[in-house]
């Protein structure tokens, strides 16, 4: 099979979709088939470059500056349809729905191809929310599919405003994202001197860091040894420094900012226990690893992150509350027996979400699309 995967954002930019595309692009090519990749020409990329097996096409379709953006457009257009052309994918599959959906959307009205789309997230609960083009793409997007897939079920339900305008021929259906087996096979353990609890993230609204600083600040004294660190950058890194300030924890929070992959495994296997405190996950990567580490989680039930907990077996699941946080931060804290019981049975909860398994669920989708050109409705 050739597969085109059209991504929002790829190397050498860093984050979820990069290494989701970059994980389904070499297993795929691994089992046999032939994969290019369509992504962002970021400032100082090349427009073309071998990641053996696979060919990386970068354009430059980003909004800014905005005086060049309709020659650049056009470039970009001409650009994809010249690489489709001599490609000849038997399927365009496009991750994370933003501008790089909108191209291929035009493209198709031209182009005779198989598509499949997979919304990730905030394509579906953020952006459409203030942008009147993102609505209007994912309706007419949808319409065209021939397959259309979320991350979780929790996002497919969210889609409900744009699926009304599927064909009843498409298929839908939800497949996630994953982890790579390999980087959690040796513990390279974080240097750190006392116990920590790690959260990791973007420092957005979303992500809840507030909740779980207050949370941490209501039982910090009852577990006088125990730190909190929280890796990664964002908008609201200001606003939580000042909140760590107020609450009194400078000597017992740390903000670490961006980790790099190494740094970040590392906290993983460091940790007691992992905690995500997000108002609103579209299905939580960061999960999935802390689990692969050998961690057990606390996770609100913030969305796709329940598919991934087993209560009791892997961690535990509260509401997105201080009160409740706290609660679950100090049960786990108290019973540190149980909590590493909950770890050791982590890993096992989680082998159907390797890269390789979640490869094989987007090929077996692709197949069914070349197989049985009027697909149905998948579970």
């Amino acid at each position: 099979m050739r597969i085109a995967i059209v991504a929002s954002d790829y190397a050498p930019t860093v984050g979820g979709v990069q290494t989701a595309v970059r994980n389904i692009a070499h297993n795929a090519a691994q089992i046999g088939h032939t994969v290019a990749i369509l992504s962002y020409q970021v400032s100082g990329s090349r427009a073309f470059e071998m990641e053996n097996p696979v060919a990386v096409h970068r354009f430059p379709w980003g909004k800014r500056p905005l005086w060049s953006l309709p020659v650049r457009a056009l470039q970009t257009l001409a650009g994809m349809a010249r690489v489709i052309r001599a490609f000849k994918p038997d399927i365009v599959y496009v991750h994370f729905l933003t501008i790089n959906a909108l191209y291929v959307l035009l493209l198709h009205y031209v182009l005779n191809f198989r598509l499949v789309v997979s919304a990730r997230g905030n394509d579906i609960q953020g952006i459409p929310l203030r942008s009147r083009l993102q609505r209007w793409m994912l309706a007419r997007l949808f319409s065209r599919a021939d397959a259309i897939l979320f991350c979780s079920a929790y996002v497919q339900r969210d889609a409900a405003p744009y699926l009304k305008f599927a064909s009843p021929r498409a298929y839908v259906g939800v497949v996630g994202d994953g982890f790579d087996p390999a980087e959690f096979a040796t513990p390279r353990v974080y240097d750190y001197p006392t116990p920590y609890l790690l959260a990791m993230g973007r420092l957005v609204h979303k992500k809840g860091f507030d909740l779980l600083l207050r949370a941490f600040a209501h039982i910090a004294n009852e577990f006088p040894r125990v730190h909190l660190l929280i890796a990664g950058d964002g908008a609201e890194r200001g606003t939580l420094e000042t909140l760590i300030d107020e609450l009194k924890m400078r000597d017992r929070i740390k903000l670490l900012g961006f980790a790099d992959r190494a740094t970040s495994i590392a906290l993983f296997w460091g940790c007691e226990f992992f905690v995500l405190s997000s108002r609103l996950e579209p299905l939580g990567i960061v999960v999935l690893e802390a689990l692969a580490a050998g961690k057990p989680v606390l996770a609100t039930a913030s969305g796709g992150v329940i598919d991934l907990m087993q209560p009791g077996v892997n961690g535990l699941l509260v509401p997105a509350e201080v009160d409740a946080l706290a609660r679950g931060l100090r049960e786990l804290l108290a019973n540190p027996a149980a909590t590493r019981a909950l770890g050791a049975h982590a890993r096992a909860t989680i082998q159907a979400h390797t890269w390789e398994a979640i490869t094989q669920q987007f090929t077996h989708v692709f197949e069914i699309i070349l197989n049985h050109p009027h697909s149905k409705r998948g579970d």
